[in-house]
């Protein structure tokens, strides 16, 4: 009984087997029949019989052609390729083409008519040039006859070559296998003159037939010195495009950056215990950033300070919000713009200004009109952007870039990743940026190893990880030779970037003003005993603490200012006394101790408070995606696979 159930199953088993075997879709047979023309063009017959059974193969089988070979020094060049005529068991079919990445693909059948199940012979007729190689004793022709893309198994695989004039090859080799195999599971039929080949065992799926001809010189055209020229520029376009204007752009760049954007020379800077004659602390701030620093929140806060020092208001620090009041003091003289501006807003004796997140619209609204009404009298009179030099380098910028979409060969994997340049020119260019301001005059040794460390630190990662991300790309994208587009879009873009920074200048007033600021700096900075050295220096006091405090402010040296207030309050005649006495009426804080520094304090933080109150804007979103990838495989020419649909 039991050697009846094991016969019984047995049985079973091998017409499950045979049922499986029948209904399997595959390539029953593939011959291409290629001729080879005496302008070195060739013409291929590809016919392909397969089993379809409505799983992949649906509506038609499609075949995928590569636009890319390799010559005989092995560089990579475009081929030329026409599709003659499509045709199933005799008659023509419909048929569709589309680009791939690396190639063209091509659609038999219609989207609207489904295939029986069964046999179905398909015969795709196409030309296609430059794939004939050419060596100084011979020429070549290096065909893979079906591709080693194709996603159902070929049971045989063939081809027959014609030759001008009836020519036989001098010599043949086969390979067969997946890309990259020497395995020769093929034959040149006997008495065919090398001129017929067939497998000698099924091929599975990704594996494919490469067939190599050699024969005689002149046989087929050799293309001119002018064809060279042309399929030299065809095949390098994208990087002649990417790199020479690349190249074009950073000439340009330099040569305006060498005519508008070099800095003046500087003159000699020397402390000095009072600001330049007429500059505000919220000009000073202005004309030391060369714009706003802290988008424009740090010379507010100065400015208030010194409408606080001058008693026009007074200030009240309350943790969670600042307050600036309006005092009955009238204003005499004629206010610098940007307090005068701030001081509109709170225009009568107690009006005041509350800076929380509650009134975040208003205090951005102040702050615009704030720096509108400085932009407004000094724009370019110390500075000047040259912002028509760098606009024009933006459009020619655009222009290569467009010229590269529009004339240049790019493949869909490009499009999607664009962005690795783009985001890492940004890195480096922010980088390179910080790197320098690092180096900003005035600021503390500590600090400097600070930002160092912390830049050497981000480098490092930045580097490794674009160091891997470099190399897969590079594996993914050197056989398509798209590589080069890449590194010339990311190098345009940080040129950009680089020159944006580097293409403003100070005008010769501006530079004399920054001489002057950069000498009242070294002052704010300096110790107390290097001050006490400088002849005609003034002692300190709290009417001269007061004074240049607001300045400290605008140039973020606060800190150090307010120290050395506090170490002379600490070192006075009737230090306690004095400490005690200091009680500035412009200034209402919940904690009145160590009150230089709280004022230092509460001065450093207050721009941070007031940019805190600002509404956020809402997030937005963005997304990539990703194309098809393909390619050639196999040797040679031809090539490609396929597949159902």
């Amino acid at each position: 009984m039991t050697t009846l159930l094991r016969l019984c199953s047995a049985f079973l088993f091998l017409i499950w087997m045979a049922c499986g075997a029948q209904a399997e879709e595959v390539i029953r047979d593939y011959h291409a029949d290629i001729t080879v023309l005496p302008d070195a063009t060739i013409e291929v017959t590809e016919t392909i019989t397969v089993n379809a059974e409505g799983n992949e193969i649906r509506r038609g089988i499609f075949r995928d052609f590569p636009l890319y070979a390799r010559d005989a020094r092995g560089r990579r060049q475009q081929v030329d390729f026409e599709l003659i005529s499509v045709e199933r068991d005799g008659r023509p079919e419909a048929s569709r083409t589309e680009s791939v990445s690396g190639g063209i693909r091509i659609y038999t059948g219609s989207a609207d008519v489904f295939l029986q199940p069964g046999e179905y012979t398909y015969a795709i007729t196409y030309r296609t040039g430059r794939q004939i190689r050419y060596f100084d004793d011979h020429d070549e022709l290096y065909w893979n006859v079906t591709g080693n893309g194709w996603l159902f198994p070929i049971d045989r695989a063939g081809a027959t070559v014609t030759l001008p004039d009836g020519a036989v090859p001098t010599r043949t080799t086969l390979y067969t296998g997946p890309s990259g195999s020497t395995a020769q599971n093929a034959r040149e039929i006997p008495g065919s003159n090398g001129l017929e080949f067939e497998t000698t065992r099924p091929l599975g799926p990704g594996e494919g037939l490469t067939i190599v001809l050699a024969f005689d010189k002149g046989l087929v055209a050799a293309p001119t010195s002018e064809d060279s020229t042309w399929w030299f520029i065809r095949d390098n376009l994208n990087t002649i495009i990417g790199f020479g204007g690349l190249a074009v752009i950073f000439l340009y760049y330099l040569r305006s950056w060498a005519a508008v954007g070099r800095d003046p020379p500087k003159g000699v800077v020397v402390p000095r215990w009072d600001p330049p004659e007429g500059i505000s602390p919220a000009l000073v701030n202005y004309i030391d950033n060369r714009g706003f620093s802290g988008a424009g929140w740090t010379a507010l806060s100065a400015a208030a300070l010194n409408l606080a020092v001058a008693g026009y208001v007074e200030l009240d620090d309350l943790d969670s919000s600042i307050t600036i009041r309006r005092t009955k003091k009238a204003v005499t003289g004629k206010l610098q713009s940007g307090e005068a501006a701030l001081i509109a807003e709170i225009p009568s004796a107690g009006d005041a200004l509350i800076i929380d997140k509650a009134n975040g619209k208003k205090v951005q609204s102040v702050g615009n009109r704030f720096r509108q009404a400085i932009e407004k009298e000094h724009r370019n009179k110390y500075y000047k952007g040259n912002a028509g030099y760098t606009s024009l380098g933006i459009g020619l910028s655009i222009a290569v870039v467009a010229s590269l979409f529009i004339f240049g060969d790019l493949d869909e994997d490009v499009y999607a990743l664009i962005f690795v340049p783009t985001f890492f020119s940004v890195f480096f260019g922010t980088f390179t940026i910080g790197l320098v301001n690092s180096f900003r005059r005035g600021r503390s040794l500590f600090s400097k190893i600070i930002a160092i460390l912390a830049l050497a630190l981000i480098g490092f990662v930045a580097l490794s990880t674009m160091g891997l991300m470099l190399i897969s790309m590079w594996i993914d994208l050197e056989a398509t030779h798209q590589f080069p587009v890449l590194i010339a879009f990311g190098g345009i873009l940080l040129v950009n970037l680089l020159f944006f920074f580097l293409m403003g200048a100070p005008t010769p007033l501006g530079r004399k003003l920054m001489d002057g600021i950069e000498g009242l700096r070294i002052y704010l900075t300096l110790a107390e005993k290097d001050r006490m050295n400088m002849a005609g220096a003034p002692t300190m006091s709290p009417s001269h603490f007061e004074k240049l405090l607001p300045y400290a402010v605008a140039l973020g040296v606060e800190k150090p200012w307010s120290r050395t207030f506090e170490t002379w309050l600490a070192t006075a005649a009737a230090g306690a006394a004095a400490a005690t006495a200091y009680n500035p009426a412009w200034y209402h804080g919940s904690n009145r101790s160590n009150l230089g520094d709280r004022i230092g304090g509460f001065s450093s933080s207050m721009a941070s408070t007031i940019a805190s109150t600002i509404p956020t804007p809402p997030p937005s979103s963005s997304s990539s995606s990703s194309g098809f990838s393909g390619g050639s495989s196999g040797g040679g020419g031809g090539g490609g696979g396929g597949g159902g649909w």
